[in-house]
């Protein structure tokens, strides 16, 4: 099978009960939020602030430890130095798990406002320094070389240092995404790098310092930004086992471009003008148009419609919504009226935007 855009999965319907779970999660996440919040306002910002002056960080690492776990355990936090007018940052962040982005973004949006000692992330920012220490190892960044691989709105990066040598099982892999967090900064990795590979073999030819990787990014973030600073569209092209496919696609496809929208709404519509590839007909094709229009609106900025495939007289419209709204609903309720077929909508908890990798290239 010839692909240059994966072929759409087969979607199953999502049993009603795991919606059900995945709020009460949620709702005890956010309960965990709030606690944490009315901690750090009672006594946690004085403590924090008196182990760092002090030099014994560890005075508190446990207990915040323990509030950063009840939100979510798969959640990371540090310390580190702030701005010139902040001296401290306090960042919680999801770890390149693009599940816990959510929980992250809800953490800080509960945060209280930057003061003259404390601000708040829940992104790591690129560091500033010559090296780290992972596993008593000192990794220099000057050592470091990647070699990447170009697609249209992702980079797949191998990650080449000497120093992997002496790391074992899956240590390698999390040092080479840790050295791509501290000179590109979290939000860059996440949003425009998709594998991450280490290898403590001489890299070949085409590789670049990792020095070099942050304009990469920043050429790839252009690249797919429009001339009003929107995400882009891409249009890709595939041949499938049921005849062509095209799908329209926004970019980045990553669940950290919209963390608020954790639920995935497949709207499968059918329609009668075909063209002999399968795709559709001049007649089908502006009701198509204003029926995602029309489903767009009812959403009312609590989702948005991420892609559509057309295949086989049938398009697939990728729409991602906030699970805590009847939105999900909303969609199924705006897509009944279609009169060129029946529509089915599949609706399944997805924080991590995993229905729509197959359309990341």
């Amino acid at each position: 099978m010839a692909i240059r855009a994966a072929r759409p999965r087969q979607l199953s319907r999502s049993l009603d009960f795991s919606g059900v779970r995945i709020e009460t999660a949620r709702l005890r996440s956010d309960r965990a939020i709030t606690t944490f919040w009315r901690w750090w306002s009672a006594d946690g910002r004085r403590r924090a602030t008196a182990a760092i002056d002090s030099g014994d960080t560890g005075r508190v690492v446990p207990e915040i430890s323990s509030l950063i776990e009840a939100i979510d355990p798969g959640l990371s936090w540090e310390f580190v130095p702030g701005c010139e007018d902040v001296p401290h940052r306090l960042t919680v962040t999801a770890a390149g798990v693009p599940e816990l982005r959510g929980a992250a973004r809800r953490w800080l949006a509960a945060a209280p406002r930057a003061d003259e000692t404390w601000s708040f992330a829940d992104l790591r920012e690129p560091v500033r320094g010559c090296a780290m220490y992972f596993r008593d190892h000192r990794l220099g960044f000057d050592d470091a070389e990647v070699v990447v691989d170009l697609g249209l709105s992702r980079a797949d990066v191998t990650v080449h240092h000497p120093a992997f040598t002496a790391l074992t099982g899956a240590d390698s892999s999390i040092a080479a995404y840790l050295l791509l967090d501290a000179l590109c900064g979290e939000e860059q990795v996440e949003t425009w790098v998709g594998l991450i590979r280490a290898n403590a073999t001489a890299p070949g030819v085409d590789a670049v310092p990792l020095a070099d990787l942050p304009q990469i990014l920043r050429e790839l973030a252009a690249d797919n930004t429009d001339e009003l600073g929107e995400p882009a569209w891409q249009i890709l092209h595939g041949d499938t086992d049921r005849g062509p496919l095209v799908a329209v696609v926004r970019v980045p496809l990553v669940a950290l471009s919209a963390p608020e929208f954790d639920r995935h709404v497949a709207v499968h519509v059918p329609y009668t003008d075909v063209e002999d590839g399968g795709l559709p007909g001049s007649r089908s094709l502006p009701g198509l148009r204003d029926l995602e229009d029309h489903l767009v609106e009812r959403l009312e900025g609590n989702g948005e419609c991420v892609g559509a495939e057309s295949c086989d007289g049938r398009r697939l419209l990728h729409f991602y919504v906030d699970s805590t709204t009847p939105a999900h609903e909303q969609l199924r309720v705006a897509a009944s009226g279609w009169d060129q077929g029946e529509v089915t909508v599949t609706v399944t908890d997805d924080p991590g935007w995993r229905k729509v990798q197959h359309l990341r290239v």
